[in-house]
């Protein structure tokens, strides 16, 4: 589970009877941040990877637990991930014109009667972004 406090208090309201025993693991950015403290983690990542520990499947978590080591596999891939976020791309310049333009379009009238040549531009981009 993963949410605000009030979220999962909630969750757990639902999915719980009341007086059920259960085991509660928490993670906080700031167990994060203490737990890999060599890896000189950003308040940003460390939430990052907060979140991403939800998204593991519930037997994962069963069966491997979410520890140090857990912890310290999603980093890696975290910021794996965040490198391949940051890298340089190529994008044509007549691209980039259509899509800047179609921004200023959207933001001054809300849109396009035809929006293909947009749609394309997109497309080419996101293929650049994701070969």
């Amino acid at each position: 589970m993963y949410g605000t406090v009030s979220q999962l208090y909630h969750r757990l309201k639902t999915e719980f009877q009341g007086e059920e025993k259960i085991t509660l693991i928490i993670w906080r950015k700031e167990d994060v941040m203490k737990v890999l403290h060599d890896e000189h983690l950003t308040e940003e990542t460390a939430a990052e990877i907060v979140c991403d520990i939800s998204t593991w499947d519930r037997d994962a978590q069963h069966e491997a637990g979410v520890g140090a080591e857990t912890v310290r596999f999603i980093a890696s891939a975290v910021r794996h991930a965040a490198a391949r976020r940051n890298r340089p791309v190529t994008v044509s310049a007549s691209d980039l014109e259509i899509l800047a333009e179609a921004a200023g379009r959207l933001l001054e009238t809300g849109g396009d009667d035809d929006p293909r040549a947009i749609e394309e531009a997109l497309s080419r981009a996101w293929e650049a972004i994701n070969p």
